[in-house]
């Protein structure tokens, strides 16, 4: 049954401003626009811009999550890259991404850079004789890195890819077309089997699709064909509790503004868990949801509540139980802190960080934090101040390498499902741990070391 929002309970704007912070303000000259989530390595938040940097065609950058020490680690020139619009991915090691445009061909890249800004490598130059424009993040099975392309030269509308971590084995494992889907914009995720995925066009309803395929490109299922009813255009990825897919559409449902749903992994269940109704409580959300285990977290590119901290409708943080209940808006943008944020939330258990595409002090985007909750405790380690702790490969199909246990004052670490039960206890006198995790069910999982919590994902 769908679910209309609950009434928007206000807070004060004092209060609100308390919990949000402006971690840094883009100006140009150090990138601009970003269209990005951010990832961590437990002492540095990563990501990038669309616009901006030495030749205006965006950069790769890393800040402290207290907004100190940000780096312009490198700019895309157009000969290596132009203009991404996904985020990062890291295997401890290397930073892995793609760029819609430039590089030898003009088309695209995929690319790998270490974290310090060096050994930055062109994998793989995409052309217009194929799949071309890459968009998204990459994900990684621990042998071949995945991602789509949103376009094709003459015969698709896109594809879904894969490609080893040294630039070798480039295969289109599937294109789309108007039936299976056109236009993806958004990232995979996979079970060890199967990748999903989303459309943003194409479907019996030319309104885009959810769709699954296995990682040798066979067994391409349709699990949905997006509506005006059930919701459209979605401009984000999937995320997994193990049972369900959850995501958003960025248009549609119940009340046109876009929605948040579930879907099983057969196709079956599809349900609306929210239908976004007024630029009171935001619209058009994209990027995809956060969750830990109880609320998911989200942004909408639109709306928000003049009353909420000035906010003029210019998008929101959300946050919604994993049932559609108990929805809130935590924070609206208002210009002056951002504008119309396009990519997802990452958390460290406190607070959820994020960019904003536009707006801020120079009008080109900006990067933030805001409390999960209101408001936040005084007496909680805060991520920069050595709570964290580095965690990878993730997702992982077995191994898992956690970083930093010692700078968090406790050697106890605990791995929780999603409804919060506890999996599994364990202990170290080192600083680096490896944990084989291979035995657990593919699905999202979480992992506590003092007062840090990360989410990890079991392929």
């Amino acid at each position: 049954m769908k679910k209309s929002l609950l009434t928007l309970i206000l807070a004060s704007t004092l209060s609100i401003n308390a919990q949000y912070q402006i971690l840094h303000d883009f100006n140009g000259t150090d990138g601009a626009n970003p269209y990005c989530s951010l990832i961590s390595d437990g002492t540095y938040l990563y990501g990038t811009t669309n616009q901006g940097g030495a030749s205006n065609n965006g950069n790769i950058f890393k800040i402290k999550p207290d907004g100190t020490g940000y780096q312009d680690l490198f700019d895309f020139n157009n000969t290596n890259g132009a203009n991404p619009e996904g985020s990062l991915l890291s295997d401890g090691t290397y930073l892995y991404g793609v760029t819609p445009n430039g590089g030898a061909n003009y088309f695209g890249t995929i690319f790998k850079i270490k974290p310090d800004g060096t050994g930055y490598q062109d994998l793989y130059d995409f052309s217009y004789s194929g799949a071309y424009g890459p968009r998204g993040t990459l994900i990684s099975d621990g042998t071949y890195l995945y991602g789509m392309t949103g376009s094709c030269g003459s015969s698709c509308y896109g594809s879904v890819f894969k490609i080893k971590p040294d630039g070798t084995g480039y295969t289109d494992l599937m294109t789309f077309n108007n039936a299976t889907g056109t236009s993806p914009i958004g990232s995979l995720i996979t079970d060890g089997t199967y990748l999903y995925g989303m459309t943003n066009l194409g479907g019996a309803n030319s309104d885009g699709v959810i769709f699954k395929v296995k990682t040798d490109g066979t067994g391409y299922t349709n699990l949905h064909d997006c509506s005006n009813t059930s919701g459209y255009q979605p401009r984000g990825s999937l995320i997994s509790d193990g049972i369900y897919l959850y995501g958003m559409m960025s248009s549609g449902g119940a009340n046109t503004r876009g929605v948040v749903f579930k879907i099983k992994p057969d196709g079956t269940g599809y349900t609306n868990l929210v239908d976004f109704t007024t630029n009171t409580n935001g619209n058009t959300p994209f990027g995809d949801l956060y969750s830990d285990g109880t609320y998911f977290y989200g942004t909408t590119g639109q709306g928000g509540n003049l009353s909420l901290n000035g906010g003029y409708g210019d998008g929101v943080v959300f946050k919604v139980k994993t049932d559609g209940t108990s929805f809130d808006t935590l924070f609206a943008f208002n210009g002056t802190n951002g504008v119309q944020p396009q990519g997802s939330l990452f958390s460290d258990g406190v607070y959820l960080y994020g960019t904003a595409s536009s707006g801020g002090a120079n009008s080109k985007g900006t990067i933030f934090k805001t409390c999960m909750g209101a408001p936040c405790s005084a007496g909680i380690k805060q991520y920069n101040n050595g709570s964290s702790f580095k965690m990878y490969p993730n997702p992982t199909n077995g191994i898992l390498n956690i970083e930093n246990l010692m700078f968090n004052n406790s050697s106890e670490l605990e791995i929780t499902d999603v409804l919060g039960n506890s999996i599994k206890r364990l202990s170290s006198v080192d600083n680096h741990l490896t944990i084989d995790v291979s035995e657990l069910q593919s699905g999202v999982y979480f992992i506590k070391v003092g007062n840090s919590t990360q989410k990890f994902i079991k392929q």
